[in-house]
């Protein structure tokens, strides 16, 4: 088979893999490490909601702006598109944590979250785009690595987050750490597309394209390729088109049973008024005798000699009666009034068949300069203006015009056409705990582990969080096993790791020694791993693989506004005195919810795979 092709002779290009790698353990470590940042925030006595809004608005922008980079990759790809529009990303990010070392405290968070999630997203876009036309058929392990990338992020970043404050200061490592950023500029530069294997490998259609191959004339296996084949001439006739024995067949064509020459249809009767050089063929012209052509001359000139005769008379008649007007109506100079000229108005001219008066110098510059005609000049100046704008007015236009249109068929037309969905709704319901966990759960990690009783130091915590990471690397070892599992298997997985996800939200949001928070630590990275490895195809696979495309970009934006939502309302919760252990309860709430759910899908389809199957084979065996 193709695909089978694909995977056995593609190559892994390890460059970009290693580029990919490298991209996924230092970008999404900007929300999986906040909470660092956030430790030292609150030291300054700012409000700890501004800490949890960074990381929400940073997941918002990345969905909203997700599905609009997504869909313009593929045509800001090429040679340098994918690289070009990576390094805008990426110097979007270095900007942003520039400005958060020159800005106050309580601007922090949204300029990290704005400029962090619109450059995140805009590289994330491109190396999808590159990672799909690279390793189609490999898609499930390469996005296990990806995975493995950000957990090791998650390890290592925490630490180098924390030694930075420590050495340069709370405001200076946010460009410390646009240095860090700038030093994945390589592994963009790599993010390019092997032409030479897309052409070989990337086509869906090479069994039918090789159909339409165009085929030589040399032999007789060819006869029925697209290249066009010549004529023979010599059936051609140069002297009638009418003779022309092109399109026929000899009697020898059809003896032997084989076909050599062309056959064309005959030609039409336009057609049939050139040659194949292009020069016209006069029609035939019936020959006539002396005698008719002499009695055609005759009876010519007699009818021209009658027409010229009507022709003048009639010129007489009119001459005749211009003369007479002429006469009647003619007018002496000298008895016109000289006050008739003085009190003409000059801002009209009235030109008539009867009476021509050639106009002037003088009458021109009395026009031009009338009071009148400025007035009635600025008023259709003014009016034009209003009613008949500039071109670049015009633009502007049709420019909201095409933004318009692009965010109805971006985001109206898929939400319309997935609330219609009665599937659409489970599959919300997964995504939006997977941002919840991302934004919301890891974040709260390093708070929580202050507030235990006794204290754990800011070293040991960094260490747990990384604990979380590491737990997560050891479930992504499984991705080899879950690449080669089918997609309908995908969701017992997630709901396993949903399962053990819920069981540590709630034991974290009962810890009160550093025992207990170790264990709901290594839970949560256990589980997270599976969810977030798992979640994807488990929607894909329940929704359907013809409405996934649709309802793609609306699972994203809809869960990211609905985790912006829960931030906004945990913002009520965070002050009170146990607020941090509160949310994490909520968020164990949800997670409940979203398991009990996503239990009874994985139960109807056990039961009508398994179950079903099993007894209608055991009955038809019966029989």
């Amino acid at each position: 088979m193709e695909l089978n092709e694909r995977a056995t002779g593609a190559s892994w290009r390890w460059p970009l893999l290693v580029a990919v790698t490298v991209l996924n353990i230092c970008l999404p470590s900007l929300v999986l490490s906040y909470g660092v940042f956030w430790i030292h925030l609150a030291n300054y006595e700012v409000p700890l909601w501004l800490g949890l809004a960074a990381p929400s608005i940073f997941i918002l922008i990345y969905g909203l702006t997700q599905c609009w980079f997504r869909e313009a990759a593929d045509s800001w790809g090429g040679s340098i598109g994918y690289r070009v529009m990576a390094s805008i990303g990426l110097g979007l990010v270095m900007l942003g944590l520039i400005i958060c070392a020159f800005i106050p405290y309580h601007i922090q968070p949204f300029v990290y979250g704005i400029f962090g999630g619109v450059g995140s997203s805009l590289i994330s876009a491109q190396v999808d785009a590159v990672l799909f036309e690279t390793y189609d058929s490999r898609l499930g392990f390469i996005r296990g690595l990806c995975y493995t990338g950000q957990a090791v992020g998650q390890s290592t970043f925490p630490h180098i987050l924390y030694v930075l404050i420590e050495k340069y200061g709370y405001h200076f490592s946010y460009i410390v750490l646009a240095g860090i950023m700038l030093q994945t500029l390589p592994a963009i530069m790599l993010l390019k597309i092997d032409e030479t294997r897309k052409s070989s490998y990337l086509s869906r259609y090479k069994e039918l394209s090789q159909t339409f191959m165009v085929f030589k004339n040399d032999s007789m296996d060819n006869f029925y390729g697209t290249e066009l084949k010549l004529h023979d001439l010599s059936k051609k006739c140069w002297n009638n088109p009418s003779n022309d024995n092109l399109h026929r067949l000899d009697e020898s064509d059809y003896d032997d049973g084989s076909i050599i020459e062309t056959i064309t249809p005959p030609p039409s009767p336009e057609e049939k008024r050139r040659n194949i050089f292009g020069v016209e063929i006069l029609p035939e012209i019936p020959e006539e005798s002396e005698e008719s052509e002499d009695e055609q001359s005759v009876t010519s000139i007699n009818n021209n000699n009658k027409k010229r005769l009507s022709v003048a008379i009639k010129r007489l008649s009119t001459l005749g009666d211009n003369l007479d007007g002429c006469i009647i109506n003619q007018l002496r100079k000298d008895s016109q009034c000289n006050s008739d000229v003085n009190d003409k108005d000059y801002s009209e001219v009235e030109v008539t068949y009867e009476t021509i008066a050639p106009v002037t110098d003088i009458h021109t510059e009395k026009i031009l300069n009338s009071f009148s005609f400025r007035c009635q000049s600025a008023y259709v100046n003014m009016r034009r203006k209003l009613w008949m704008p500039s071109y670049r007015i015009y633009r502007i236009r049709r420019r909201l015009l095409y933004l318009m249109y692009n965010i109805n068929d971006t985001f109206v037309k898929p939400l319309t056409r997935s609330l219609s969905c009665l599937k659409f709704y489970p599959a919300l319901l997964l995504s939006f705990t997977k941002l919840t966990l991302t934004g919301i759960g890891i974040v709260l990690l390093p708070m929580i582990g202050l507030q235990l009783r006794p204290r754990i130091a800011v070293l040991e915590n960094n260490f747990l969080m990384s604990l979380h990471g590491f737990t997560w690397v050891c479930f992504l070892m499984c991705t080899p096993w879950l690449a080669q599992t089918p997609k309908r298997n995908f969701k017992y997985v997630a709901v396993c790791g949903l399962i053990i996800t819920t069981c540590a939200c709630f034991v974290l949001a009962e810890a009160r020694n550093h025992d207990s928070f170790a264990i709901g630590c290594v839970a949560a990275g256990f589980g997270y791993g599976a969810v977030t490895s798992c979640w994807e195809t488990a929607a894909q696979d329940f929704v359907g693989a013809r409405k996934w495309p649709k309802i793609h970009s609306t699972l994203e934006t809809l869960s990211a506004i609905l985790q912006a939502l829960l931030v906004l309302g945990l913002l009520v919760v965070l002050r009170q005195e146990s607020g941090l252990q509160f949310s994490m309860l909520i968020l164990g709430v949800i997670l409940a919810v979203c398991t009990f759910i996503w239990s009874i899908i994985a139960i109807v389809s056990i039961y009508k795979s398994k179950v079903r199957s099993f007894s209608f084979k055991r009955k038809r065996g019966l029989t």
